[in-house]
């Protein structure tokens, strides 16, 4: 494993969250967490807590009977996958793969349900290039999961808390021609564990949050409060 800085913990947390990664691997990640500033190790706690609570939601709402087989046809599938791409961009693919064969939930609705009745979340946590970034948003967490090859996404926050009233949270598609509109959440919208999906990223390179004045702008009015990367 490649010896990581501070700074690339979050993106290591996922894998790490989802036991896509050796022991060996694990240890190094912990020693590294350990000996990071204080600010990086309680961001990468926090992301690992994230993803653990987004899958949890995602099997929640999903769970259905799994068929015996389950386990080899996942099972082989990600051995497939990690042949032929590298670890750590189907780290996420994995990681999804081993909470299902645990939970036995969220690859049993991709498995059985026709393709015209999938959600966006279906549709990015089933893509062979599923990547995942998590950056600190206010006092919680905002995790990205996202695909270019379906070019979507599914945003889940976690302990965010809601906006002032009158104000809402507005996202924002961020790419070399502007910032796009990618939906807005006013406080009844925003829970402990809020989840957004974003159904056409086009050439996007990141997420950005503004707060707006409800019912929100056509375009930002105010300081981006977060970007969240999406390359």
């Amino acid at each position: 494993m490649t010896e990581p800085h501070s700074s690339d913990l979050l993106t290591m947390a996922t894998p790490y969250a989802f036991n896509a990664i050796s022991d060996t691997e694990r240890r190094e990640i912990d020693r590294r967490a350990a000996e990071a500033p204080k600010p990086i190790a309680q961001a990468f706690d926090a992301a690992v807590t994230a993803a653990h609570e987004m899958m949890a939601v995602v099997a929640d709402s999903t769970a259905v009977q799994p068929p015996s087989a389950l386990r080899e046809s996942v099972l082989g599938r990600v051995e497939k996958l990690a042949a032929t791409r590298s670890r750590w961009r189907t780290a996420a693919v994995a990681a999804a793969a081993a909470i299902v064969v645990g939970l036995a939930a969220f690859v049993v609705g991709i498995e059985t349900r026709p393709t015209a009745t999938q959600s966006v979340s279906d549709i990015v946590l089933a893509a062979p290039d599923v990547e995942s970034v998590s950056s600190p948003l206010a006092t919680g967490t905002a995790t990205v999961l996202f695909s270019r090859e379906r070019s979507a996404g599914v945003l889940v926050m976690n302990n965010v808390p809601p906006p002032e009233p009158g104000t809402v949270y507005q996202m924002w598609l961020l790419s070399p021609r502007g910032a796009t509109l990618a939906g807005t959440m006013d406080a009844a919208a925003v829970s402990p564990s809020t989840t957004a999906e974003i159904p056409a990223l086009g050439d996007s390179t990141a997420l950005g949050f503004t707060v707006e004045p409800d019912p929100g702008a056509r375009e930002p009015t105010g300081q981006m409060i977060v970007q969240i990367p999406l390359r």
